[in-house]
């Protein structure tokens, strides 16, 4: 662990000679960023003396449940019934299985008459992550990946489950660039309404990236506010920050000078706090003040690969975290992406927006250039990821 002395600075310190951002000016913040492209942070590790002290250990002893062989045998059912994945074996696709003759059987006739039965009163509400509304109108959350305005996209874009028979499958529009706090008391009230609505018996909430963070405020104001509605059944994480992101640590304060200035793509007003709520600092002060919700099924799904499987964007960010630990995704390390007391059920072999956004069928040759390269087969996961959720896993 690094002294107290050298283990924090600002983010205005970096490794190389004339990398030190200027804020006089709009100008001078926007070079600042744009110099991130080719400078790394100074400190790799966000420490302060302050912060409680953190443990890695094997996931059994950490009270997470490993499931990811059965989950794999699930989800190479899935690619079979949506025709992804190219035929590529599933080691393709995620981290830590056995190979295909060695896996266990796909959760069986009980699994998917459970799922059958439930289905029906199963509301399954997608929080986005940072960002989220910025390309809200094609990228969406295991969406189709199909243009269509912000209006419609929330709920069109998942017509392709409905084959699965579910109640409903909706986005919950939230701002893309809000503090989670903001955003928790904006997705309390959806849940509220979900939970009111006629038939709605179950909910479901899958929450990508910061998501994740902006669904932890959502469920605590809640149970402040008179408890959780009973028919909250389950959570389940896809890359999201449960203890933070050292990038957010470390970009903060040249990311708040500019974001104000900046309103790229669709992307509603800048409100402050955003990548705030997404340093290690506030998640990990946030979990210790705020025990999770009991009663609710915690499910994980983390995301790491190689750079070439990485979206370019990403692949500097991903080096940086790999100074701390190379199974990153270019946004999150994948340890620091793990619910406490949650499932474990899919290592995905993918990078950060792989894992989830559909970005690779944006109809600009830009926006596509963005990405991996990869078809990765998320609409599979996602439906191995409600069928085990629902279905009470195998």
């Amino acid at each position: 662990m690094p002294s107290s002395s050298s283990a924090w600075r600002p983010v205005s310190a970096w490794t190389e000679a004339g990398c030190r951002p200027r804020r006089k000016t709009l100008v001078a913040a926007l070079a600042a960023v744009l110099s991130l492209l080719g400078c790394a942070p100074a400190t790799l590790v966000p420490y302060r003396p302050q912060d409680a002290p953190t443990v890695t250990l094997p996931l059994a002893l950490a009270g997470v449940r490993d499931e990811r062989a059965a989950f794999a045998a699930l989800f190479q059912a899935q690619l079979a019934v949506t025709a992804q994945g190219g035929g590529a074996s599933i080691g393709e696709w995620l981290h830590g299985v056995p190979a295909a003759a060695a896996l266990p059987s796909a959760p069986g006739v009980m699994t998917q008459a459970r799922f059958a039965a439930m289905a029906p009163g199963t509301s399954v509400l997608l929080v986005p992550g940072l960002f989220g509304d910025c390309v809200g109108a094609q990228s969406v959350p295991f969406g189709d990946g199909v243009v269509r305005s912000v209006e419609r996209s929330p709920r069109e874009a998942y017509r392709q489950y409905d084959d699965l028979g579910l109640g409903s499958i909706r986005l919950v529009a939230l701002p893309g660039r809000a503090s989670s706090e903001a955003n928790g008391v904006l997705l309390a009230d959806a849940i509220r309404a979900e939970a009111a609505r006629p038939g709605v018996e179950r909910i479901v909430l899958v929450v990508y990236s910061k998501g994740l963070a902006d669904a932890l405020h959502a469920l605590d104001r809640l149970e402040r506010d008179g408890g959780l509605p009973p028919s909250i059944v389950a959570l389940v994480s896809v890359a999201g920050p449960v203890m933070g992101t050292p990038l957010a640590d470390w970009f903060e304060g040249a990311y708040e000078t500019v974001s104000p200035w900046v309103n790229p793509l669709d992307c509603t007003p800048a409100q402050g706090g955003d990548l705030a709520s997404l340093t290690r600092r506030e998640r990990l002060a946030w979990l210790l003040a705020h025990p999770l919700p009991a009663g609710i099924a915690r499910f994980s799904i983390v995301a790491h690969t190689v750079a070439e499987e990485t979206a370019p964007p990403l692949r500097i960010p991903a080096a940086w975290l790999a100074a701390i630990d190379p199974r990153n995704d270019g946004q999150l390390i994948a340890s620091d992406a793990i619910l406490p007391g949650s499932t474990l059920l899919a290592e995905a072999r993918a990078d950060h927006w792989d894992v989830a956004l559909p970005r690779n069928r944006d109809p600009n040759a830009f926006m596509r250039s963005m990405a991996s390269g990869r078809d990765y087969p998320r609409e599979a996961l996602f439906r191995a990821m409600l069928i085990w959720v629902v279905g009470g896993g195998p």
